[in-house]
């Protein structure tokens, strides 16, 4: 210090410097930056090639998707139904004309079922010599499987729906069978493949009821001596499966093999011609059950039906031939009658089956019939 000076006195370097508290030391810190919407950072794009690839693949998707979705329904608005199912109906009668099958086709409508079928509506079987006698179905579906396109098979489904039941019918076959069924000039082939029928309380009424009046409208000599029986009402409920299956495209039943079994609830059978008395026969038990193999035709014992005055029992094999014709019978047959049709019939039926009479004993019958169908024997 230097001693002019006064002791009182203060030196400016000697004085500390104060800083005022907002005016601290900057430190470098990111945290609680805000960038200005200005800022060149905001027009920066840092995302990388592969999420910009994929976000531009699933642009396009999307467009796509959009776009055959648009063409598929533009499709489907403007595709003429109406010419197409006259050309598929017109096909079908020429076929039915072609093969002397009295039988005309109309439906009520037609459409595409998505993705990949068909639907009608409305559709009939017309005798064309009795034009009363009309078979209706109410709606029937096809739906076809375009996977197995992809293994060189067409399988489809048809379900038909009728009075309150359905039947259901799903096949597949080879593609390559049946393009060779369609070059064979063979009258009768059969493809390979598998076909499946699965009825659920199924209206036997009109289906039996068309197929009496075709055949008793077709004026054939043959048919006159069971004439009087074409005029019989038979009706129920139909249940049950269906299953062929053909192991090789061919016209001989060796490779055919074939699961039946049916049940009929709530049957019925009415004679409607006065000169058989036959009484109306209520069902308690109706069944049918065959297995065909190796052209063996084999009736199981579950074979059976059961009514008010009738009892039968059948069971035992047919041996049939290509042409569909039986060459040889083994059978085993009980038979029941009581009332009207024991006094009508316990004569006439054991006759007919080229058997004696007096194995009808208190209003039963058990035989056991064998041969042929024109040579038979009953013991």
């Amino acid at each position: 210090m230097d001693k002019s000076q006064r002791r009182s006195s203060l030196i400016v370097e000697d004085m500390p410097v104060l800083r005022p508290e907002d005016e601290s030391e900057e430190v470098p810190s990111t945290v609680g930056r805000k960038t200005s919407l200005f800022s060149s950072d905001v027009w920066v794009d840092n995302t990388s090639p592969r999420v910009k690839k994929g976000r531009r693949l699933k642009t396009i998707l999307t467009y796509s998707l959009v776009g055959l979705s648009s063409f598929i329904l533009f499709l489907y608005l403007s595709f003429p139904f109406n010419v197409v199912k006259e050309v598929l109906i017109g096909k079908v009668n020429d076929t039915f004309m072609q093969n002397s099958v009295r039988l005309r086709l109309t439906v009520g409508n037609f459409k595409i079922k998505l993705p990949v079928g068909l639907s009608f509506e409305d559709i009939q079987f017309t005798n064309v010599n009795d034009p009363s006698s009309v078979l209706k179905l109410g709606k029937a579906t096809v739906s076809l499987s375009p996977l197995s396109l992809f293994v060189g098979k067409l399988s489809a489904q048809v379900r038909v729906e009728q009075s309150g039941g359905n039947f259901e019918l799903e096949t597949s076959h080879g593609i390559a069978d049946l393009i060779s069924l369609g070059n064979s000039r063979r009258a009768m082939m059969i493809p390979k493949g598998t076909v499946e029928l699965d009825f659920v309380r199924f209206d036997l009424r009109p289906l039996v009821s068309n197929f009496m009046t075709y055949y008793r409208t077709s004026n054939d000599p043959s048919l006159q001596t069971i004439l009087p029986f074409l005029s019989t009402e038979i009706g129920g409920q139909l249940n049950g499966k269906l299953k062929v299956d053909m192991n090789a495209t061919t016209d001989s039943l060796e490779k055919l093999n074939a699961d039946v079994d049916l049940k009929i609830q709530k049957a019925y059978l009415e004679m409607k011609n006065e000169t058989l008395p036959i009484p109306r026969q209520d069902f308690t038990d109706a069944r049918i059950k065959i297995k065909l193999a190796k052209k063996s035709l084999d009736i199981l014992p579950e074979t059976k039906f059961i009514a008010t005055d009738l009892g039968l029992n059948l069971s035992g094999r047919l041996s049939i031939s290509d042409m569909m014709d039986v060459t040889d019978v083994k059978l085993n047959l009980g038979l029941s009658l009581k009332g009207k049709l024991e006094e009508n019939y316990k004569t006439i039926l054991p006759v007919s089956m080229g058997c004696d009479p007096a194995k009808f004993v208190d209003g039963k019958m058990e035989v056991e019939i064998s041969g042929n169908l024109l040579a038979r024997t009953c013991t």
